[in-house]
């Protein structure tokens, strides 16, 4: 019983650091830039591979902020299980990492599930 409710508290903290994550404009920004499918800028960029993943320099391009401030979101969505990098030379791909979006995906479920059987109970 024990181990449950521990196991209970990490996946809730785990949940209130993706979501804390995701809270940031610049990094929803980011997710959903890493979510598209590659535009025709990137397909044809000669210094980097779209099969790792996108190129900070795309990022940086598309967000148009600093590089220090984009490597601390990118960081922040990193520590959220949220994306990975994937170093390539001396260049960095980041992209998505599918577990991390399903935990989400769980967590808002759930919530879903309470609130459906709240409002059953009601209608009862």
């Amino acid at each position: 019983m024990m181990g449950n409710k521990v196991g209970i508290k990490m996946n809730e903290a785990l949940a209130v650091v993706r979501f804390k994550a995701l809270s940031d404009p610049a990094r929803l920004r980011i997710v959903r830039i890493l979510a598209e499918p590659p535009d025709d800028q990137m397909l044809s960029d000669l210094r980097c591979s779209l099969a790792y993943g996108v190129c900070f320099c795309h990022l940086e391009e598309r967000l148009g902020l600093a590089k220090p401030t984009i490597s601390h979101h990118l960081k922040v969505l990193r520590e959220a299980g949220l994306i990975e990098v994937v170093r390539v030379g001396k260049w960095s791909h980041y992209r998505l990492l599918p577990a991390g979006l399903e935990g989400l995906i769980q967590d808002l479920g759930e919530l879903r599930k309470k609130q459906k059987l709240i409002q059953f109970e009601r209608a009862l």
